[in-house]
């Protein structure tokens, strides 16, 4: 009985320190994967371009009702339709992002979610993704991509 709750605790705190998901393969130049991200995304898009449909919400009808104010003196006010606001969807989205993912894990990429790195903490850069530890993580120099680094 304590071990599920044990083990959902733990999750939990991990995904709280998880900031960013990323794609990594070990030995792999930044380059190589950004230029893999966009093949990959160019494919999706292409084997499941965007479809937007628009849908709306639900309407709801709210009947009329009595309003008394202190002196006893009632007005009824009327009913009336809420909601039928329009929005749109992607019918496709799920499709390119399930391509998307596909496309990565046969070129060799997993997609892990890693903390940040503390702020002056010591670490190795390199723009070659290194071997995952227990130390890695994050390191955002700039605007840009964040590298995949271990601890010096």
């Amino acid at each position: 009985m304590h071990r599920p709750l044990l083990v959902c605790l733990a999750l939990g705190l991990l995904s709280a320190c998880v900031s960013e998901t990323v794609y990594h393969a070990e030995g792999v130049t930044l380059a190589t994967r950004d230029a893999d991200i966009a093949g990959c995304e160019r494919h999706a898009l292409s084997s499941y371009p965007v479809q937007t449909q628009i849908r709306y919400t639900p309407r709801v009808y709210v009947p009329p009702r009595q309003v008394c104010n202190s002196a006893g003196s009632c007005t009824i006010r009327p009913g009336y339709f809420e909601g039928g606001d329009p929005y749109t969807v992607d019918l496709n989205e799920t499709f390119r992002r399930t391509a998307f993912v596909g496309c990565m894990g046969a070129r060799g990429y997993t997609e892990v979610g890693l903390p940040r790195c503390e702020e002056g903490e010591a670490v190795v850069l390199s723009t070659t993704m290194p071997p995952l530890t227990v130390g890695t993580c994050l390191y955002r120099p700039a605007p840009g991509p964040a590298l995949i680094v271990n601890p010096a």
